[in-house]
């Protein structure tokens, strides 16, 4: 049987689940943005000659936004129902690092941030690679596996750093509201 909440703990329930909505939607707005950006730019660029050519004219912005609108559903998804500070604690653990607070500590935030990227990356990659190459622009398998494998290392880079940058405002916007977040 289920103890009944009492009216100051389903005050803290709100404030926690609002404080992580908030530190999510804040991340996620500028991690979505520069991972759909880089991924538009790599779509219309080529490498030939030792050079890498980009043509800016083949850039959309309605694809862009539409994969700025899946990949930030999906973002808040993943940052809403997967439980990131546990997997988190639990990975800076296997490295023996102290993961009792993290704006203090730059071992753990960044290894919680890796974690964190790559489980975005391994959830949202393939989802936009598969709407990009079968539903945007038809092509086939092989173009799909290509595209994924080649923008694997970019797009790792882009969500840990983008991720690292604006986790500390998300953070802080978090903590405002929950000063336990």
């Amino acid at each position: 049987m289920k103890k009944k909440m009492t009216q100051e703990e389903r005050q803290a329930y709100r404030k926690a689940k609002t404080a992580l909505l908030v530190y999510s939607i804040v991340c996620n707005i500028p991690v979505c943005f520069f991972l759909c950006l880089f991924s538009s730019i790599s779509a219309c660029s080529s490498f030939s000659d030792g050079t890498l050519h980009i043509a800016f004219k083949l850039l959309s912005f309605r694809d862009f936004a539409i994969n700025y609108g899946v990949s930030f559903v999906l973002a808040m998804c993943i940052s809403n129902f997967i439980p990131l500070t546990r997997i988190g604690r639990w990975f800076t653990a296997l490295f023996g690092v102290k993961n009792d607070t993290y704006t203090g500590n730059m071992q753990y935030r960044l290894l919680a941030t890796l974690i964190s990227s790559f489980i975005f990356f391994i959830i949202i990659s393939p989802l936009l690679t598969i709407l990009n190459c079968f539903i945007l622009y038809q092509k086939g398998w092989e173009a799909a596996i290509f595209s994924f494998i080649i923008n694997m290392p970019l797009m790792l880079l882009v969500g840990f750093v983008s991720s690292l940058i604006s986790d500390i405002t998300a953070y802080k916007a978090a903590h405002r509201i929950d000063n336990t977040f």
